[in-house]
């Protein structure tokens, strides 16, 4: 796979043309996913409220205030979330962001299909720690 971008990510998924696909393409993501160290793997970078284990850690960038984050599932479709989600806010700075609108972000890749309300409550609270990790 090239090198992820949002927009690249946006063009895998436009490029699926049936369910499958779109569930291949989330596992393929899943392998890309910057994994945090075991060591990382504590209960202060566990993600509350998700169906299965997530855990998120960040670093900060002081000279360029940016935010880096790695992360690791249990599960291989949040593994793919995941990876979506940190290639859309790694390198930014809180203030970015705080911008974004990472659920819409998920939304216009029509992931729906996979994700029970449990794990669309999942994605909501890794969202919110992302969000919560970078406020100033």
């Amino acid at each position: 796979m090239t090198e992820l971008t949002p927009n690249t990510i946006a063009t895998l998924f436009a490029n699926c043309q049936a369910k499958e696909e779109r569930l291949r393409t989330l596992v393929q993501l899943s392998k890309q996913l910057p994994l945090i160290t075991p060591e990382q793997k504590i209960e202060a970078n566990t993600v509350k409220g998700c169906e299965s284990q997530v855990w998120l850690a960040v670093k900060y960038d002081a000279e360029t205030e940016a935010y880096f984050f790695t992360g690791a599932s249990d599960a291989k479709l949040i593994r793919g979330v995941l990876t979506i989600l940190l290639v859309h806010v790694n390198g930014l700075t809180g203030e970015q962001i705080h911008a974004l609108d990472l659920a819409g972000a998920l939304q216009q890749l029509n992931l729906s299909s996979y994700l029970t309300s449990s794990r669309s409550n999942g994605i909501s609270a890794i969202i919110e720690r992302i969000k919560a990790l970078t406020a100033s």
